[in-house]
């Protein structure tokens, strides 16, 4: 159960980051254990930005080492079928990663790459370099909780597609795969082997 306090401090900080902060009533129910989710999409619904939080019983390390291994990623990311990570020479902190989705019959595979700025346990700050998308950036927060055990995530990201992508599929992505991928990405998290926790080398 949620304690009253956390919820107080969720509600009363207005928790800003990733460029918006969450009402007190947003905050509420984060605190509660629901996924916020703030669309801000173009009048065609292909294209725009999400801003979302959600908290997730799990410390920052086993968030942020769940989002930077491929394996994992494979997991809880809807209709991804490959993810390739390359460390980038004289710098530790970014990566260049491959991803390949698959939407079946709908539409032609979708690949892509983004580089990913990296701030252990704190931050993931992505961009793509090359691929179908017109735009794909955007960045992933992580704030522990007094106890240090569990993370308010916060996620904002920028999207407009491939214009191969039917309108109708472009317009699920926002209404039901980027919830689905926050809501796996949470129960992901929350079932990892506690040895997850201890691991010390982040990999795609």
């Amino acid at each position: 159960m949620k304690s009253a306090a956390l919820i107080l401090a969720f509600a009363c900080a207005g928790a800003p980051a990733a460029d918006f902060e969450l009402s007190a009533e947003e905050s509420q129910r984060v605190a509660r254990g629901e996924i916020v989710i703030r669309p801000s999409l173009e009048p065609d619904q292909r294209s725009g930005t999400v801003r979302a939080a959600m908290l997730v019983e799990a410390p920052p390390r086993v968030v942020y080492e769940a989002m930077t291994r491929c394996a994992d990623a494979l997991k809880y990311v809807p209709h991804l079928r490959s993810c390739r990570a390359r460390p980038q020479p004289g710098d530790p902190t970014a990566r260049l990663v491959e991803h390949e989705i698959d939407f079946g019959w709908y539409s032609p595979r979708v690949r892509y790459e983004f580089r990913a700025e990296l701030v252990a346990d704190r931050s993931i700050t992505f961009r793509q370099v090359s691929g179908d998308f017109k735009v794909n950036e955007g960045l992933w927060e992580f704030e522990p909780d007094a106890t240090g055990e569990r993370t308010l995530l916060r996620y904002r990201v920028h999207i407009d597609p491939p214009g191969f992508v039917p309108s109708w599929l472009a317009r699920r992505t926002f209404r039901k795969e980027l919830p689905r991928m926050l809501a796996d990405l949470k129960k992901h998290c929350e079932t990892a082997p506690p040895a997850t926790a201890h691991a010390n080398i982040p990999s795609y």
